[in-house]
């Protein structure tokens, strides 16, 4: 009977997730289940969470409580109730009843959840138990918005209203909860359809104490209300977009979560585990009590890895390094300290923005061949490779239009004095680099005759400093594995690299001079091949030899190879 009554309540959460993509949301020209962030979670995924949340687990209190901030059709409360009623040997009547609390803003999830928590009681379950259950469940699950300013005393009221036994709680009982698990929605705040208006980011900024902000994902919200509504040995597990372990924009968040908790587990995966969304997701399980050690996995099958002592601190740039190993960064970038001297110390780096990608409307041409243009040529991050340019050799866009070989029209963009001094700006010696790449893809334009359009970062070398010497730097093998050791999660992909222009210059330098300039004169011998099979020698030589520039041992060495043999 159990086991119809879920089938009956699978095929209703199907029902309403159709009728959730089908209807358009008020703003954005997005579904409302893209807006709404509605895409409920895989049972394997929530079985771990659900199992590293309880491993070692106990209550607090006989008064104990879990809750789902976003519950959605209850998948979490389903699988936690299923998990730990038995365990602790406690009536699953009671179990729901008491312990079981749930949000969300879908009056048709918030139903879908109380059904399927009710169709976990036997079909033996008297009436008398079943309709307090069910009582207890409307009082307990509730639609409201969890991120709202009057969430505190909406949870306060369903929190203190009568149990199975019928006995009010004290109004003076705290609001806490010895379990917080979930899958709160991703919104992008890059994106139309699911970027928070301006009212709402103001509140969102208030209830967050200003942690989640600009482009953060309003995942990392949920995150950091619920941590304060934990009992001092309570436990959060969250399931959280990639991005969170590592964007620039989520470091607030982080910190925040780390001002009041420890991290106690981690996981992440490079596949998608969501059959109706594009996304890589993550899941962290934190608490105030002290950690004996983060527990860690990664994949899609859960693998375990070795549990690490290193904690997270706040100010730390990204969690992704916990994971380095997982997402395939050799040892030697994981455990490298901070370094002595960085790009920074020798080149400055900037990137451009909307402003200056659309003052080229109608500025651009295509071109002749190299030096017959009525202007500049305009490179792109698809001409960008390591190190060559492939500009006039494939079709590019711009602003909505196919070049072969795009070209700045002068005498179109003269009219346009603030373009024309950004592009004079630009016309200088430098190093483009391209983002979304498997490693640092680096080009030198010596003579400074190319324009960069967004999103390249354009480096250029402080005075006195080597241009070559300064290419060799940015492209070496050990700055592409830091970058995956750190920043994993960032990129559209899920082997790409995107890095900032800041963390670009944080990135270190070579310490053994002689072998950084032998590996520079590579790097220039690849830049200046005639045709692929010598360039791809003279990579594989700057590569070695970079390697050897860093200090790395013959082990490290063979390692860092082998991490970028897969990858260039």
């Amino acid at each position: 009977m159990t086991a119809a009554r879920n089938d009956r309540n699978s095929a209703a959460v199907s029902a309403h997730l159709d009728a959730l993509s089908s209807r358009r949301a008020t703003s954005g020209g997005v579904s409302q289940r893209k807006a709404q962030g509605a895409h409920y979670t895989p049972a394997a995924l929530v079985d771990h969470l659900v199992a590293e949340a309880t491993r070692g687990w106990k209550p607090s209190s006989p008064a104990w409580r879990l809750i789902d901030p976003a519950c959605g059709s209850g998948n979490f409360l389903v699988a936690t109730a299923r998990t730990l009623a038995p365990r602790l040997k406690e009536p699953l009547g009671k179990f729901l009843a008491q312990r079981v609390y749930g949000v969300d803003i879908d009056p048709v999830a918030v139903k879908l959840a109380r059904a399927a928590l009710l169709a976990l009681l036997p079909a033996k379950t008297s009436t008398t138990t079943r309709t307090a259950v069910k009582r207890a469940l409307a009082a307990h699950i509730i639609v409201h918005d969890a991120l709202s300013l009057g969430f505190h005393d909406a949870i306060h009221d369903a929190v203190h209203t009568a149990t199975l036994d019928g006995a009010e709680k004290s109004l003076k009982t705290p609001c806490d909860f010895d379990l917080i698990l979930g899958n709160p929605p991703f919104l992008n705040q890059l994106e139309k359809g699911t970027a928070a208006s301006r009212a709402r980011a103001k509140e969102i900024d208030q209830v967050t104490n200003g942690a989640v902000r600009r482009y953060t994902d309003l995942a990392a919200a949920f995150l950091v209300t619920s941590l304060p509504r934990l009992s001092p040995l309570g436990r959060l597990a969250f399931v959280m977009p990639q991005s969170f372990l590592s964007t620039g924009d989520a470091r607030t968040a982080r910190d925040a979560a780390l001002g009041c908790a420890n991290l106690h587990a981690i996981w992440s995966c490079n596949e998608s585990l969501f059959e109706d969304a594009i996304v890589r997701v993550c899941a962290v399980v934190l608490s105030p009590a002290k950690s004996r050690g983060v527990r860690r996995a990664f994949g899609a099958e859960f693998a375990p890895l070795a549990v690490t002592q290193r904690q997270p601190k706040a100010g730390d740039e990204s969690w992704s390094s916990l994971l380095a190993e997982g997402f395939g960064a050799p040892d030697v970038a994981v455990v490298a300290s901070t370094p002595t001297r960085t790009i920074g110390d020798i080149a400055l780096a900037t990137a451009d923005f909307r402003d200056q990608y659309y003052g080229l409307q109608g500025a651009i041409s295509e071109g002749g061949a190299i030096g017959e243009g009525a202007g500049p040529r305009l490179v792109t991050t698809k001409h960008i490779d390591l190190a060559n340019c492939a500009w006039g050799e494939c079709e590019v866009r711009a602003l909505g239009v196919k070049y072969t070989r795009p070209t700045i029209d002068r005498a179109k963009l003269a009219p346009r004095a603030k373009m024309v001094a950004w592009m004079e700006s630009r016309l200088v010696a430098k190093i483009l680099v391209a983002t979304q790449t498997t490693v640092i893809e680096a080009w030198v334009d010596e003579r400074g005759e190319v324009v960069p359009l967004v999103p390249l970062i354009i480096v250029t070398p402080r005075p006195a400093v080597d241009i070559w010497l300064l290419a060799a730097a940015i492209a070496s093998p050990i700055v592409a594995a830091r970058a995956v050791a750190h920043y994993a999660g960032c990129a559209l992909s899920a082997t790409a690299i995107k890095l900032s222009a800041k963390q670009l210059m944080a990135m270190p330098l070579p310490s053994d001079k002689r072998a950084w300039t032998a590996s520079a004169k590579c790097f220039k011998d690849a830049s200046r091949a005639d045709n692929p099979a010598d360039r791809a020698r003279a990579i594989q030589a700057f590569a070695e030899v970079s390697c050897r520039a860093h200090g790395l041992t013959a082990s490290e060495q063979r390692e860092m190879m082998a991490f970028w043999a897969k990858r260039v």
